[in-house]
């Protein structure tokens, strides 16, 4: 009995081993082409995941906020916020079979969930940690859906020099629509390093600046 409960008390030891080490924490500060820097804390416990982001643009406090799970190697997206001053300007809530989505004013649109679904962040740490995409899928901003069928996701590789030391660039970039999303990360880590996208007239390059904290 006596080796039964070690082996039991070693068993539950492993398995919170385990999920210390792929829980992951980042709180991050961006550069941005617009001159407001972008905060992102993205945290990950193995199961579930979050990512909430903060840019201060004059007169409005803007927060993104994304939560849901994993399973086999994607992050599945549950909801989505848009909050601006405080209060929650778009959204989107998804189960297994249904999205619902739109500005808060307005009457949310419902429609039969089809393809995998993306914020423009999770859909970067999606590339950072998994190396890859769903073959189709769509990205929402809270307001409007962006389906992406058959989407050819090029990546390339290079070596650069920072403060002295080699470090591996990945690359990917893919076309939604008629646009290009960019986004870039240093073999071994888990966080994009840039982001560069085209929506609704804006583009937008988002550049890590460095590590912060809360």
């Amino acid at each position: 009995m006596k080796l039964l409960n070690k082996f039991v008390v070693l068993a539950f030891s492993f398995l919170g081993l385990s999920a210390n080490l792929v829980a992951e924490n980042f709180n991050l500060k961006y550069s941005s082409n617009y001159l407001m820097p972008a905060y992102v804390h993205f945290k990950n416990d193995g199961k579930n995941y979050s990512i909430q982001s903060k840019i201060n643009v004059p007169l409005y406090n803007i927060v993104f906020t994304a939560k849901g799970y994993e399973s086999n190697k994607q992050f599945n997206m549950l909801s989505y916020r848009d909050s601006r001053n405080g209060k929650t300007y778009a959204m989107a809530e998804l189960d297994s079979s249904t999205i619902q989505y739109g500005k808060v004013k307005e009457p949310l649109k419902k429609e039969s969930l089809t393809l995998p679904t993306f914020d423009l962040f999770t859909l970067a740490f999606q590339l950072s940690y998994y190396d890859k995409l769903p073959n189709s899928f769509q990205t929402t901003n809270g307001k409007k859906l962006y389906p992406s069928e058959n989407v050819a996701l090029n990546k390339s590789q290079k070596s650069l020099q920072v403060k002295g030391n080699s470090v591996e660039e990945i690359t990917y970039r893919f076309k939604t629509g008629d646009k290009y999303i960019t986004v870039k990360k240093y073999v071994g880590e888990k966080f994009p390093r840039y982001i560069s996208y085209s929506r609704d007239g804006d583009n937008y390059e988002l550049t890590f600046d460095s590590f912060v904290t809360n």
